[in-house]
């Protein structure tokens, strides 16, 4: 039995993509985490149907460019993404993208602006990633991955001001994730890792 290749999610995002993500800034997320958040809430803001044909177009070249390259299971590059996390937790109630916190991380490595929770997490009622699966999927017949981050990935990048409990704000998005992760298995994803 051979081996699958994928790829772990993120792929380089084209310059007519309208976001950045924190690996393309010079100094990383350390000294531009609010700078990065702050352009993608207005390109986010600024979304319409000349935006969606450059994600579909970015989507395109990440999933041809993994293919050409032999990955059995490509990903749709994250290319909507700012980054890994943050993506997600624009689609949940709860998150606070435009009065960020301040935060050190990663035991002091750095520090920088992150999303507040200022409320209860939830979802909006509305599913996000399994519109981006099937972006990907039209462009190979290979089967396609989509990443979701966990709860405890999230609380590490983001800063919370609401929950006085943290097991309670770990269910909380648990529960937000699942139901993003079931309309993804509902459309046909197979690979849907969490970290």
């Amino acid at each position: 039995m051979a081996i699958k290749t994928t790829c772990i999610g993120a792929y380089p995002k084209p310059d007519y993509v309208p976001i950045i993500d924190w690996f393309q800034k010079q100094d990383g997320l350390a000294a531009s985490g609010g700078d990065v958040t702050r352009q993608a809430n207005m390109a986010m803001a600024e979304h319409d149907e000349a935006t969606e044909t450059l994600y579909v177009k970015a989507t395109k070249t990440a999933i041809n460019d993994q293919i050409s390259a032999g990955i059995d299971i490509p990903t749709d590059g994250e290319q909507r993404r700012e980054n890994y996390i943050h993506y997600h937790c624009r689609h949940l109630e709860g998150f606070d993208f435009d009065n960020l916190t301040r935060k050190v991380l990663r035991d002091g490595a750095y520090e920088t602006e992150l999303p507040t929770i200022t409320g209860k997490i939830s979802p909006r009622g509305e599913h996000f990633l399994d519109h981006d699966y099937r972006i990907a999927s039209r462009f190979t017949d290979s089967p396609v991955k989509i990443t979701v981050p966990g709860p405890t990935t999230i609380m590490d990048t983001t800063a919370n001001v609401h929950y006085s409990d943290e097991k309670q704000l770990a269910f909380d998005l648990a529960d937000a994730l699942n139901f993003e992760i079931r309309a993804l298995a509902d459309a046909g994803c197979l690979y849907i890792p969490q970290c």
